[in-house]
């Protein structure tokens, strides 16, 4: 089976161009028997090397066994999506393909509740009880309606749901249908409640604070509800939405009184030293303890 891989390092955030469910279908009459390898282009967008763009590496790539191994996400809805890298990719890192949330959200793609989950790396199809060892096999299993995988099958599918026309009006709610990210969590949470704490249906994991188990969750679900005010990347924990703000503030300005505040107003704190900007001052002292060490090796040699 062919793999696609990185010929050159991609960064964090890369996207391809866009294209359509159109030239997913093209791109899977070119049977690549061999590796595909991804390159940037002139105006640095990521493609395949040979030709093909985006929608060729969407067909060759090998889907991801568990969301948080995805090391590109396919984005966006019809009648357009495309590629964006989920990781720093190094040179001869194999893209490992999943769907982000509004790509989901457009295929439909079904996702599992506590009855398809029996045991940590055991998961179970309602419909079949076909068994799987990973989460994102068995929601392909139930995309393709409990259909064996195969990948021009697959993304024929995938085509034909970016193609279908959207529904007239919002949707009408399904009593007996699926459950919502959100509502899931709150299942999952409530049925978690143990004598000692709270346990991970997925995993069994224990966690003392219903709190820490509904973050913990969303490793397993994907379910990522919180939006960067700067960039509206998603994050599933506010810690490292956090984190995450910090650096974006940092990058704003170089401390009060240096230059007008960026989208998130300015940075706190500036080493003496360097410039750099900071966001809090103990990132500042650990900062400039770095600079020291440097230079006590430096002076050392």
């Amino acid at each position: 089976m062919s793999r696609v891989l990185c010929r050159r390092g991609v960064a964090r955030g890369a996207l391809s161009r866009a294209f359509s469910a159109d030239h997913l279908l093209d791109a899977l009459k070119l049977h690549d028997s061999e590796n595909v390898y991804v390159e940037l282009d002139s105006g640095g967008w990521v493609c395949a090397a040979g030709g093909g763009g985006g929608a060729r590496l969407c067909v060759a790539a090998r889907l991801a066994p568990h969301p948080l191994c995805a090391t590109v996400l396919l984005c966006g809805a019809a009648p357009t999506v495309r590629l964006r890298a989920a990781a720093d990719l190094a040179p001869h890192a194999e893209l490992l393909l999943w769907f982000a949330d509004d790509a989901l959200a457009a295929l439909d793609m079904p996702f599992l509740t506590p009855r398809n989950v029996r045991a940590r790396q055991h998961y179970v199809c309602h419909a079949c009880a076909a068994p799987f060892d990973d989460p994102n096999p068995l929601k392909v299993h139930l995309f393709l309606s409990c259909a064996p995988f195969q990948p021009q099958r697959f993304w024929r599918e995938v085509a034909a749901r970016l193609q279908a026309p959207p529904p007239p009006g919002p949707p009408a709610p399904r009593a007996a249908g699926p459950l919502a990210p959100a509502q899931l969590e709150a299942l999952a949470t409530e049925w978690g409640r143990a004598r000692g704490g709270h346990v991970c249906v997925y995993c069994g994991k224990m966690y003392s604070r219903r709190y820490g188990l509904k973050i913990h969750l969303r490793t397993h679900t994907g379910y990522r509800p919180l939006r960067c005010r700067h960039c509206m990347r998603a994050f599933g924990d506010p810690s490292n939405l956090n984190k995450h703000e910090r650096l974006h503030a940092a990058r704003s300005g170089a401390g009060p009184g240096q230059g007008p505040p960026g989208p998130a107003g300015p940075a706190r704190y500036a080493c003496p030293l360097c410039g750099r900007a900071l966001a809090r001052r103990r990132d500042l002292e650990r900062h400039v303890r770095t600079h020291t060490h440097t230079h006590t090796q430096a002076a050392e040699q």
